[in-house]
């Protein structure tokens, strides 16, 4: 079993929403650790309605800064809190028109929250949270395959 999630550049052969949508699967991993902290529940819900088109850059942006200045000031900077903050990032780089010609800075922020969801789960003994990223990694870059197979009929 490999003992970290996806690198960077792994991540940066997905699509600008799956890098997203990849930080926010890591950082729901770890939910637990961090949904007593109003401000990183926020950064998740501002990249969630990112996906959906209803949040700016700017909103994910102040929604990342909120998250990150609260865990710092309760002393929460945990790996857990950063996986959360490391989303909201994700969602800013990648709806900032500055960053979206490169993936580099985005697929960063993910890596450090699947690296930072890792480290939780190796802390809380749950190492199998490993391999359900490396799953949805695969799901996510094989996406279309899986999906013309399934309307295809053919047994994947």
């Amino acid at each position: 079993m490999k003992k970290v999630g996806p690198k960077e550049e792994e991540l940066e052969l997905l699509s600008h929403k799956d890098i997203v949508r990849f930080a926010l699967f890591c950082a729901e991993q770890v939910r637990d650790s961090w949904k007593g902290i109003p401000e990183c529940v926020v950064a998740v819900e501002t990249t969630e309605r990112w996906l959906e088109g209803k949040a700016s850059a700017e909103e994910c942006r102040v929604a990342t800064r909120a998250a990150y200045y609260a865990c710092a000031a309760t002393r929460a900077a945990n790996a857990a809190t950063r996986a959360a903050t490391r989303a909201a990032y994700a969602a800013y780089y990648a709806a900032n028109a500055a960053y979206a010609a490169s993936h580099a800075a985005y697929a960063y922020a993910t890596s450090s929250a699947a690296n930072a969801a890792s480290y939780a789960a190796y802390a809380n003994g749950k190492p199998s949270l490993i391999e359900a990223q490396w799953e949805y990694y695969q799901e996510l870059l094989h996406f279309d395959d899986i999906a013309e197979k399934t309307l295809l009929g053919v047994n994947i």
